[in-house]
């Protein structure tokens, strides 16, 4: 089934029209000048009177692609997720333990919060009250479907470690709890990591793989084996950047 939702994720283009095409086309030209907006003024600075001045395009033919500046901040978010899955996918395929595996989808996380943070930030932002009051229904169906295929993927992270004996889940613990401490651990350290780098406790981490440590803080308080004092998952997510990652490592790397 999962599976399944992924490969009609990827064959949607070939059931679009050629308007279609153009729409979409259109729509991600769209959301990249939104991004740097965001970039520049910060996500409270964003609406559609500053993407109109900033695109080629009027504020009719914007508003036919958003209705509001709220469903704007829902569409990135749909195109940060749909950045997200084939992350997943290329982890999940991973050649490793469960652990392995999983820490191979926390390095692709972690590159892709680095590559592009407004959209990682979006995950919250899309989330509030005020965004998802204000969006076309159809947009929130969107980014509730892909959400729901995320939450799926986490979901099979967690069969995997329990089906090869990696992991025995604790009384009163369930595979919704690890998925969401999955999840909290990963935002949080990449979002300070990347966005608060002034801060003396970020800068003290200096030479540190800060998302790894957490993580195996995380995963040795379950009982995840190997415990990282048995294994050296740092090798392991070097072999994720080189085997899964390198062009995004390397779109990195030519930023610095």
């Amino acid at each position: 089934m999962l599976e399944q939702a992924v490969s009609n994720l990827i064959s949607d283009d070939a059931t679009l029209s050629r308007k279609q095409l153009a729409m979409r086309d259109r729509e991600s030209e769209l959301l990249l000048i939104a991004c740097s907006i965001v970039e520049r003024e910060g996500f409270a600075q964003l609406n559609m009177d500053k993407l109109a001045a900033a695109s080629s395009y009027s504020k009719g033919t914007i508003y036919n692609h958003f209705n509001s500046k709220e469903d704007l901040f829902a569409a990135l978010a749909i195109q940060a997720l749909s950045k997200k899955i084939p992350l997943f996918k290329s982890a999940l395929d991973f050649e490793g333990s469960s652990r392995e595996k999983l820490i191979a989808m926390h390095a692709g996380m972690h590159l892709f919060s680095k590559l592009s943070p407004i959209l990682a930030m979006c995950a919250l932002v899309s989330r509030t009250p005020a965004v998802t009051e204000k969006s076309a229904p159809e947009r929130l169906e969107k980014l509730n479907t892909l959400e729901d295929l995320v939450v799926s993927f986490g979901d099979k992270f967690i069969e995997l470690g329990q089906s090869s004996g990696d992991i025995t889940l604790a009384p009163g613990i369930t595979s919704d709890s690890i998925v969401f401490a999955n999840w909290a651990m990963a935002f949080g350290t990449s979002s300070l990591v990347n966005n608060a780098t002034q801060s003396s406790c970020v800068s003290r981490q200096h030479d540190t793989n800060i998302v790894l440590q957490n993580l195996n803080f995380l995963l040795d308080g379950m009982r995840w084996m190997p415990l990282s004092c048995d294994f050296d998952y740092q090798k392991t997510w070097d072999r994720a950047e080189k085997d899964l990652f390198g062009e995004e490592v390397a779109l990195i790397e030519n930023q610095s």
